[in-house]
């Protein structure tokens, strides 16, 4: 007797994936789970230069912190040729979530000391409190992050230094595809995923609103607030920032019917 096949979950679901990087995992497993995937990024990010950041280098590659942090791997980026320097004069790394620890691990030849669940807050929670007289934390990031990483180290009792790496800007218009704009504004997509809150706000006015029958999805409780904000309805929220997790939203999000009536946005 023929068993049903339940390893293709998505097979003949149409998704935008508002990212475009190769080898990218998320689309991989996407994929993996049958969906017809189209990658597309909304955003454009650009390494900063500055005097501020040259400094904070120089104190890095010379162990003048005790911790250095990062939510993404962007910001690892700025800083990766002096990881292994640092780590040998004992500054200690953390990551706010697994994809960031193995770029490090892949691109530095270091392993993160600490790595949170995706979030920053999951990182607050597991991160130590300082030892009398440390020395302080730097955080490179993103020029429009919040300042969720910062205020909460110091709230543990860390001198911290946030500098700015990189800064990240809606895609040019004229960039977006025809074929993938008209195909998302007709409603082709069953799913959007969006995985940063620069997408969620670069979306409506690159693409316009999701069509109702275009469930979105969100890796995280901040993309999925930005999303809110932006009015855009949030199907589901990934459980955790992994490919996994993003495909387990999604089959969730498909298989509730589509509602009638826009949805309100609901607190999680």
């Amino acid at each position: 007797m023929n068993e049903p096949h339940v390893s293709a979950p998505l097979s003949g679901r149409r998704i935008l994936l508002t990212r475009a990087k190769p080898d990218d995992a998320i689309a991989r497993a996407l994929r993996m789970a049958g969906a017809q995937v189209d990658t597309l990024a909304l955003t454009v990010s650009t390494p900063l230069d500055s005097a501020r950041l040259d400094a904070a280098r120089a104190r890095l590659a010379d162990g003048g912190y005790a911790w250095v942090v990062f939510s993404s791997w962007r910001a690892a980026r700025a800083v990766v040729s002096d990881l292994p320097r640092a780590c040998s004069l004992g500054t200690r790394i953390a990551a706010v979530g697994e994809a960031t620890a193995r770029w490090i691990s892949d691109h530095a030849g270091v392993n993160a000391d600490l790595t949170g669940a995706g979030s920053a807050a999951a990182l607050l929670e597991c991160f130590p409190a300082p030892a009398s007289g440390a020395r302080p934390v730097l955080i490179p990031r993103s020029a429009a992050a919040p300042d969720t990483l910062p205020d909460g180290l110091r709230a543990l009792g860390w001198r911290v230094e946030a500098v700015d790496a990189y800064t990240t800007t809606p895609a040019d218009a004229a960039d977006i595809p025809d074929d993938i704009a008209g195909n998302f504004r007709a409603g082709h997509y069953d799913a959007a995923v969006l995985t940063a809150s620069s997408q969620a706000r670069a979306l409506p006015p690159l693409l316009g609103m999701p069509p109702p029958s275009t469930r979105v999805v969100t890796i995280g409780a901040p993309t999925a607030l930005a999303a809110g904000r932006q009015g855009i309805a949030v199907a589901a929220q990934a459980s955790s920032p992994t490919s996994d997790a993003i495909v387990r939203a999604l089959i969730d999000a498909l298989d509730r019917p589509v509602q009638a009536d826009a949805p309100e946005e609901r607190d999680s």
